[in-house]
């Protein structure tokens, strides 16, 4: 537990010593204060020096909270110190230096960021569910110690020390958003990771809020991916944190994204979106990962006659698009419903992504079957449980020769667009890539809703940077 010391053993400026704490190295200066490399009674430490002023004993009530927290991923607060001036000391253990640094050194791969997210996901939930925010979270506030075990620092002294009058909740979800934004820019990553993260740091409507759940979606990734997966609650060491060099032979370079020549591009946006790609749940997972229901024809527009009205706005496109159930019937032995489609577009309705430009749509084997340019690909697959997981292969599309794209369930949300609102809808994450002519495979990212009696109600997706919404405007 924090011992809470007299007034005046914080120190003034210039000094080199903070109660017993013997100031060595100044490791750098924020809008927090200053962070301190020391030596203690008990060997080399970590001093915060807070200006709280007359926040100072709301800094030490977070302070005796946070000591609370009993988590590997969150640095134990071994001492706090306070001065009459409202100054406080905070002693942690010593790191051996930060997420920064190590990030400065050269981008994070896979094989680091994976368990890193898995522990620091993890003290965020631990935090949390303590009642704190950690309200500053970036890479500078991981300390890495000298095992490559990170761990979160200065958790809830932003949050003490400021003005804000944001609600806690707000303060949560904000620290999982910033969270998955670091770990998303942290290198490159997998598509199938890319798809956790990536919606959350984009604040995409319904992506997931709380550490916990994203946590559970990021080790289930991992898992798909066949990478370790550290188990919640231990220390994780990461020895790719400690790493100061680059290895022999890797470039830090990126390579650029080509740009497709200009005659392929109104034809390539709405391609690219058809290999619509995998982002992340916007879906909570159910409990045991329970299936949302047991028939996929009631994720499809099965009525004669209905007009499905969709808006379509980024990656160039801002239309307007009318499907209509023209046709319902059984054709050998399978349920198929014939869509046609009318759009405020000039070009021709056969580049627009997701079926949106006329499909057929059939329920074929517990699948709901969709007809596209290259071969059918499969909406939805049984059972509708999250981590259900199905890939398409499709060739001669345009001037591509295949599309490889693999969906995968995420989990049921309720759903509210302009149309109107849902519950049991299907959340459903795409990844794919798309192998051009003559030039480098295209990948982007994006994630599906389809809801009960209407199919598709809303999507958002993302390639070659630009994102594409679509969403169900009305149903007649």
């Amino acid at each position: 537990m924090a011992q809470r010391k007299s007034p005046g053993a914080a120190p003034a400026a210039g000094e080199e010593r903070v109660g017993p704490y013997q100031l060595e190295e100044l490791l750098r200066r924020d809008r927090a204060g200053e962070v301190w490399a020391a030596q203690g009674p008990q060997g080399p430490v970590r001093v915060r020096i807070v200006d709280a002023g007359d926040r100072a004993e709301r800094v030490t009530t977070v302070l005796d909270t946070l000591a609370g927290v009993s988590h590997p991923a969150v640095a134990p607060v071994l001492d706090q110190l306070v001065a009459p001036d409202g100054r406080v000391a905070v002693v942690t253990p010593a790191d051996t230096w930060t997420l920064a640094d190590r990030r400065r050194a050269f981008r994070l791969d896979a094989a680091t960021t994976g368990p890193l997210a898995c522990a620091l996901l993890d003290g965020l939930a631990a935090l949390h569910a303590a009642g704190l925010a950690h309200g500053a979270v970036t890479p500078a506030a991981v300390g890495i110690d000298a095992e490559g075990a990170p761990r979160w620092e200065d958790a809830g002294l932003a949050t003490a020390t400021g003005a804000s009058r944001m609600a806690p909740a707000l303060r949560r979800a904000a620290d999982v958003a910033d969270c998955a934004a670091m770990l998303r820019d942290l290198g490159r990553l997998p598509p199938e990771l890319e798809a956790v993260v990536d919606p959350v740091a984009s604040g995409v409507p319904g992506a997931l809020d709380a550490a916990a759940p994203l946590a559970a979606a990021w080790r289930e990734a991992l898992a798909g991916l066949e990478m370790p997966v550290p188990p919640p609650g231990v220390r994780t060491r990461v020895p790719g944190l400690l790493q100061r060099e680059k290895p022999p032979g890797r470039s830090g370079r990126l390579l650029r994204r080509r740009t497709m020549p200009g005659w392929t591009r109104p034809a390539a946006v709405a391609l690219l979106f058809l290999a619509a790609l995998g982002v992340a749940p916007a879906a909570a997972l159910t409990a045991g990962g329970a299936p949302v229901v047991d028939r996929v024809d009631d994720y499809a527009p099965l009525r004669k006659g209905m007009q499905l009205v969709y808006h379509l706005q980024g990656g160039g496109l801002d239309a307007t698009v009318t499907l209509r159930v023209s046709d319902v019937r059984t054709v050998a032995g399978e349920l198929t419903a014939s869509l046609e489609s009318q759009s405020s577009l000039q070009s021709s309705n056969a580049t627009l992504p997701l079926g949106l430009g006329g499909s057929t749509i059939r329920v074929q084997s517990g699948s709901l079957v969709r007809t596209a340019s290259g071969g059918a690909v499969r909406d939805l697959v049984l059972p509708l449980a999250p981590g259900t997981t199905w890939r398409d292969h499709r060739t001669g599309v345009i001037s591509v020769q295949t599309v490889d794209e693999q969906r995968t369930v995420l989990g049921p949300v309720s759903l509210s667009v302009a149309a109107g609102r849902w519950d049991r809808c299907v959340a459903v994450a795409l990844s794919s890539t798309t192998h051009l002519v003559g030039a480098q495979p295209f990948t982007g990212t994006g994630t599906l809703w389809f809801c009960p009696g209407v199919g598709l109600a809303r999507a958002h997706l993302v390639a070659g940077d630009q994102p594409l919404d679509i969403e169900l405007q009305s149903v007649h």
